[in-house]
């Protein structure tokens, strides 16, 4: 699968990543792309989930010049787990994160409504979305270091931040067991973000494309 990101850092080219995206959907373990879930209940009303993430945040110094002299911001694995019930044509999901490697320290809750509208085996799923990042979270990617500062890059401390989001999933068929997966997604980035001497945008827009090779 292929991951575009229209990274909101200043001066910094679009990220595109490769990834396989492995899809299995058991009675209670699940593979969806970079999540791994467990179902404590499959059948009950509020669904309850393990799920492990991984975060593709994160930067290079040689990633863009504002990056000169500043430290690696890592990828990291997520652990968490999520609520979720029926609501109208979808489902509404309550989920908390903590980051497991520790490389930011930080959290994340969200609030999210997904759709699921399609016929047959042709799936179209909008996403409608707010998350919390905690004060950790947003500095590790956002924030500027009193040791990384310089007359063009002053420090900065970043706050917690809320940040909306909508999305857009498609899934098509192509036959067998093999699919045509794709997503977009938004997120209106908060002042907490964009102040940073780090951001120069008020926005981040993802795009993921690929075959997914369905297990079951």
């Amino acid at each position: 699968m292929g991951i575009v990101r229209d990274t909101p850092y200043r001066q910094a080219d679009s990220d595109n990543i490769l990834v396989p995206f492995v899809q299995y959907e058991g009675e209670r373990l699940y593979f969806r792309g970079l999540n791994l879930g467990w179902k404590l209940d499959p059948g009950a009303d509020i669904q309850v989930e393990l799920i492990a993430r991984a975060r593709l945040d994160g930067f290079e110094a040689e990633d863009s010049p504002v990056f000169a002299g500043m430290a690696e911001r890592e990828r990291s694995l997520e652990l968490g787990a999520s609520a979720s019930r029926a609501l109208g044509p979808g489902r509404i999901e309550f989920a908390a994160f903590t980051d497991a490697l520790n490389r930011s320290g930080g959290q994340e809750l969200d609030l999210m409504w997904r759709g699921d509208f399609g016929q047959g085996p042709f799936r179209v799923q909008p996403e409608f979305g707010l998350r919390w990042q905690s004060e950790d979270l947003v500095d590790y990617y956002f924030g500027v270091r009193a040791d990384e500062a310089t007359a063009l890059r002053p420090a900065y401390r970043a706050d917690s931040a809320l940040v909306p989001r909508i999305a857009v999933n498609a899934l098509a068929p192509l036959g067998g067991q093999w699919s045509l997966f794709a997503r977009v997604s938004f997120d209106d980035l908060p002042s907490e973000i964009t102040d940073s001497p780090l951001v120069d945008r008020g926005s981040e827009r993802r795009a993921f494309i690929g075959l997914v090779y369905g297990f079951r």
